[in-house]
């Protein structure tokens, strides 16, 4: 399974996974640059998204925070949350859709691909951190490489410029993070597992299949989840 359909399916919270396939798996038709109303739109969406993620992260670093989600073998934090709504919001906006996903909605897609990833750990499956550098490093170069154009992959460059800008890392930091090693890490995992269930005929390739799979590891998790939407409150 690669990873630009991987992005789709898996509905993970790596904004670069995510704004990598939406760009670079589209056909580089015409070559040009995101309008200035576009780029505006883009920056003022990351200044807003850090706004709201830095008093949190100060809050966190003086006390334990609470989790939004607390399952048997992880966790999603009200931050996590916070940048989710927002990635999804923002591309929304920018392919002028006008329909909006509930809290409970996002919730559950996140949860699903947490639960998602604990499947195919419990299965045994791996991935190496030279698996994980490699497409890294695949990814660097698609969203350095000028001879790809195409207003989308323009619109990614930038969305990826200031998806970086709000972390206060260097572009090497960034990459070389944990946490982005973690979120590909984690889509490796995905597909790893969206391969083996067709492989063994429990799925067929197409996408709808693997989302009722996930719908169903959802629905098995009933009971076993901690969900704390107080914490989602101002």
């Amino acid at each position: 399974m690669k990873l630009n359909k991987l992005t789709v399916i898996a509905g993970g919270v790596c904004l670069s996974l995510f704004l990598i396939g939406f760009a670079f798996s589209a056909s580089a038709s015409n070559a040009a640059n995101p309008s200035t109303d576009k780029v505006d739109t883009i920056r003022s969406s990351f200044d807003d998204l850090k706004a709201k993620l830095d008093p949190d992260q100060n809050h966190q670093n003086s006390a334990v925070p609470v989790p939004l989600v607390q399952g048997e073998d992880f966790q999603i934090s009200k931050q996590e949350f916070i940048f989710y709504k927002s990635n999804l919001e923002l591309i929304n906006k920018l392919q002028n859709h006008q329909t909006s996903i509930s809290d409970d909605a996002l919730i559950d897609n996140m949860v699903k691909k947490e639960l998602t990833v604990s499947y195919a750990k419990n299965l045994g499956l791996k991935v190496t951190p030279e698996e994980v550098d490699a497409v890294i490093e695949r990814e660097r170069s698609s969203l350095s490489d000028s001879s790809i154009k195409g207003r989308n992959n323009e619109t990614v460059r930038e969305l990826m410029k200031q998806r970086i800008r709000i972390t206060d890392l260097s572009e090497d930091e960034f990459w070389n993070s944990d946490q982005t090693k973690k979120g590909y890490e984690e889509a490796l995992l995905i597909g790893k597992l969206f391969d083996r269930l067709v492989a063994e005929g429990k799925i067929g390739k197409e996408g709808a299949d693997f989302e009722s799979f996930q719908k169903n590891l959802l629905e098995s998790s009933v009971g076993k989840l901690t969900i704390n939407k107080n914490v989602l409150k101002p």
